[in-house]
């Protein structure tokens, strides 16, 4: 059944624990030309599922999961770029959700399914879904790591014939295998991963798709990185060696799951695999939210309702876990207590080449009315002004007429660090007394009115 080409030698990636290390000298791959294996670009999702199993809570509810597969819709507005969404079918509110789901009768996403590697988890699908999935991901774990050490094989020919049975079993009953070729970045890709993906495709006449997953995170985005760790060289081997439908599946333990979707992207995969704002297992999968910013910008918007994506941060922030602020395009980018910054959002409205501290319009995403200026330890007299006259206006409906030039903006600073500096105790010879919270918009008006209020005496 198996290629000769299978190694029957054990290929370890052993890092003792210890930071992988990479020596990156090769000459990059010319990139791969386009072909319906590469292109379209499309965006699939896991946040129902890997996502899912972020081990900052418990439970994604399913009303929650329902509300979110609706937002994703939205967001894709028929564009079918986010191509599919991937949930679990393992316990009973799993099997309610799904018909759920099948009952939206969406073109986009299409709603597909995750399996283990055994034919009985295959004809529960069958089952459950009575037809209507029409592809699953099937885990078929690729490193020797897990062949050996996890899963027990007691050879790579076995695990290859034991991964099969149930992708046939998918095939001959009319679903589409997505192979989930698991901790591809640590598995030997020569030895292993090239002849099970060849076999596969001969026993399924070049129909079963291939996720590869850099499930520790161990990828680099860089062209000179060697097997199986680059990236860009892993993606256009297994494209040139196998001519197969490409998904790459990202994680972010070093940082890197947007970069290594990217070059995956460029390097032969024809889709990325993501969850919203980077859910999932220890440090999360790649954002959904990051990858469509770079969709856009690599290859222009098809329509996507950007807009969608902060109702989508409100439900997850309500229904699942907190988002942080730090995070990319969904979280406070727009803020700033920096002087020079907030400077810098001031000119620009008027700013002949546009925006000048901003990374895109908040208006892209729905938040024109983004207040922008935190009045803190290093924040300037633009930003003191800006809270001020948008205060004011909040307040009269009239326009605000504060200046840099005015003396009450210069009071309202002077306080403000006042507060900030604390006194010097000499006694105990430390700093105290200080403040280390923001001033509010409100806090920020009171001194300007108390310095009136003075004036006015």
């Amino acid at each position: 059944m198996t290629s000769p080409r299978i190694n029957p030698q054990k290929v370890f990636f052993d890092t003792h624990g210890k930071f992988p290390r990479v020596t990156v000298d090769l000459e990059p791959l010319s990139l791969p030309q386009d072909s319906p294996q590469t292109m379209p670009k499309r965006i699939t999702d896991t946040t129902l599922r890997d996502g899912a199993q972020d081990p900052r809570f418990a439970l994604f509810p399913v009303e929650a999961r329902l509300r979110y597969f609706d937002l994703l819709h939205e967001l894709d507005n028929g564009t079918g770029i986010i191509e599919s969404v991937e949930v679990f079918i393992y316990q009973k509110r799993d099997v309610w959700c799904l018909e759920k789901l099948l009952d939206r009768g969406y073109q986009y996403p299409q709603v597909t399914t995750w399996t283990r590697a055994t034919p009985k988890d295959i004809k529960t699908l069958l089952e459950v879904s009575g037809g209507a999935v029409k592809e699953t991901g099937m885990l078929a774990s690729a490193s020797d790591h897990h062949i050996f050490d996890k899963l027990g094989f007691r050879s790579k020919e076995e695990a290859a014939n034991k991964y099969l049975a149930p992708i046939l079993t998918a095939w001959e009953n009319g679903i589409r295998p997505r192979v989930h070729l698991e901790d591809a970045t640590k598995a030997d890709i020569d030895g292993w991963v090239i002849p099970f993906m060849r076999l596969v495709l001969d026993e399924t006449g070049g129909a079963a798709r291939f996720r590869v997953c850099d499930t520790m995170g161990h990828g680099l985005p860089d062209p000179g990185a060697p097997l199986p760790y680059g990236i860009p060289r892993l993606m256009a081997i297994l494209a040139k060696e196998t001519g197969a439908e490409l998904e790459f599946h990202g994680h972010n333990d070093f940082g890197l799951a947007t970069a290594n979707s990217l070059a995956a992207w460029r390097h032969g995969a024809k889709r990325v695999n993501t969850a919203f704002a980077g859910l999932g297992e220890r440090t999360g999968n790649t954002s959904l939210e990051q990858i469509l910013a770079h969709y856009i910008r690599l290859y222009g918007d098809p329509g996507f309702k950007l807009e969608v994506l902060m109702e989508i941060k409100g439900l997850i922030e309500m229904e699942v876990v907190p988002i942080s602020d730090k995070s990319p395009i969904i979280g406070d980018v727009f803020g700033t207590q920096a002087g020079i910054h907030q400077s810098g959002l001031e000119r620009q409205g008027k700013a002949e080449g546009g925006l000048i501290y901003l990374p895109f319009g908040p208006e892209l995403l729905g938040r024109e009315s983004e207040e922008h200026a935190r009045i803190g330890s290093l924040s300037g007299m633009d930003g003191i002004v800006s809270v001020l006259n948008r205060q004011v206006g909040k307040l009269t409906g009239q326009v605000g007429k504060y200046t840099t030039a005015s003396k009450v903006a210069k009071y309202v600073y002077d306080h403000i660090q006042d507060a900030y500096d604390g006194r010097y105790d000499e006694a105990s010879r430390r700093w105290v007394d200080y403040r280390t919270s923001f001033f509010g918009p409100e806090d920020v008006l009171a001194l300007a009115r108390q310095y009136e209020a003075g004036r006015a005496v």
